[in-house]
């Protein structure tokens, strides 16, 4: 059990572009953000230096704790070396079917196309703004656009980072939740580092959900965080649900869609059962009607991110 629940590692340039650094803070710079030992920071001018702290000894213990809860109440025949095992998930309740306008408020409608037009996302945020989804989410490049065509609805602005390729540097990463965030974003979607994950690298992935986690705490905004989880094995599964709550996530996210890979109900219902009851649960990918969201909400999500919820609440 402790090879699988030990995190490798850290050296020094780890081929990644994540630096190491003292682990005294998320996002300290001397370009204006300042740690101050509880997880917080300051913003300040635009850093020119992100340094990327590195994972402590305690910080391997909780994990190394809670992936021994997630394994134990999982199966029993779970391996740790042998690869994949099958996850024993409750059932989650069937609940009375809402009309498809009424899944409004559990949709993150997204807009994720690099190739959409100015008229094409003025339109789509125009269509979205009173309908009620819980946000819309757009590429950086519309986020100021989003926001001041969203605000004074319900509907929060969000906005990706790195997406969907998740291959950017930590630091680069860093500096567009930085942005994003000081144009009125309050909510962040990014991708862990699925190379990292499906090569057992937790501590790559941990510190890059961290450090993107740390800018949007120090402005009272939600991290999403995509896990990619067809790619990945049962092992690895249950690693990327502990790493990205352990991390800082507000939300873990279960499939892009861009990687031939779809939301499914087994793997809503294995994050459901490992972080279910201290992070949201967000299927998506594939999502594309009211009774594919409600397999989703009756698999144990609390929400569902689509490019179609627009056709979705009109009862398609």
């Amino acid at each position: 059990m402790a090879k699988a629940s030990r995190i490798a590692d850290v050296h020094g340039a780890d081929g990644r572009g994540r630096p190491r650094a003292s682990a005294g803070g998320d996002c300290e710079s001397k370009g204006g953000f300042r740690d101050h030992g509880d997880g917080a920071c300051t913003g300040g001018t635009i850093p020119g230096t992100i340094a990327v702290a590195a994972v402590t000894d305690q910080e391997r213990i909780a994990l190394a704790r809670d992936l021994a809860l997630a394994i134990g109440t999982g199966t029993k025949d779970y391996q740790c070396d042998c690869g994949p095992s099958s996850v024993a998930v409750p059932a989650a309740p069937v609940e009375a079917e809402p009309p498809a306008r009424g899944l409004a408020p559990v949709l993150d409608q997204a807009l994720p196309l690099p190739s959409a037009t100015l008229q094409e996302v003025t339109d789509f945020l125009t269509a979205s703004r009173d309908v009620g989804f819980r946000s819309v989410c757009v590429q950086p490049v519309w986020a100021a656009l989003a926001v001041r065509m969203l605000r004074g609805s319900a509907t929060r602005a969000a906005a990706f980072i790195g997406f969907p390729q998740a291959t950017a540097l930590t630091p680069t990463k860093c500096l567009e939740a930085e942005l994003l965030l000081r144009n009125g974003i309050k909510e962040l979607t990014m991708m862990a580092d699925i190379g990292a994950l499906r090569s057992g690298d937790l501590d790559a992935v941990y510190i890059d959900i961290k450090a993107v986690a740390g800018v949007a705490a120090c402005r009272d905004a939600r991290l999403n965080v995509f896990l990619e989880l067809p790619l990945l094995d049962e092992r690895r599964k249950l690693e990327a649900c502990v790493v990205a709550k352990l991390a800082g996530a507000a939300a873990v996210m279960s499939a892009t869609g861009f990687n031939e890979s779809n939301a499914e109900p087994a793997d809503i219902g294995l994050m459901s059962h490992v972080v279910g009851g201290e992070l949201d649960v967000v299927a998506a990918g594939g999502v594309h009607s009211a009774a594919a969201v409600r397999r989703m909400l009756a698999a144990g999500a609390h929400r569902v991110c689509t490019s179609h919820g627009l056709e979705i609440v009109g009862g398609a």
